[in-house]
């Protein structure tokens, strides 16, 4: 590919974070009652949330996933980012939020611990690790 092209070829951005469900109701409760997204809009078959940086949506499916060896298999996760990760685990798993991990993990740029939505969904949340001010990123 010549420079030329390169430059021809526009660069991809996240535009939309989707997530298959198979109850809407329960999928309501357990993004808006227990995560804290506001719902934007729904039809029969999807959900709508508010969210900053890119459209998230659930759409209606027929089964759950399943979570069986969860960081050895391929997957999308959604990793969200918490100002406290020890707060937010306690209050979640006080909201009945199933923790794939007892305590928070880390890497080399955060703390992070995965948790499950109703459906077999895999998310974490994540604190970002700080030197001297600065916070690390992968």
């Amino acid at each position: 590919m010549t420079s030329d092209e390169q430059s021809q070829v526009e660069t991809m951005k996240l535009g939309k974070i989707m997530i298959f469900v198979s109850d809407l109701e329960a999928a309501k409760r357990f993004y808006c009652d227990i995560l804290g997204f506001p719902l934007k809009d729904e039809t029969d078959n999807r959900l709508a949330f508010v969210h900053e940086g890119c459209d998230f949506i659930a759409f209606k499916c027929e089964s759950d996933a399943s979570v069986e060896n969860y960081s050895q298999v391929a997957r999308s996760v959604f990793v969200f980012e918490v100002a406290s990760i020890d707060q937010t685990l306690q209050e979640l798993r006080a909201k009945g939020v199933r923790f794939l991990h007892q305590e928070p993990a880390e890497n080399d740029f955060s703390r992070y611990a995965a948790f499950v939505d109703p459906f077999g969904n895999v998310h974490e949340i994540y604190e970002p690790k700080e030197i001297d001010g600065d916070v690390l990123d992968c």
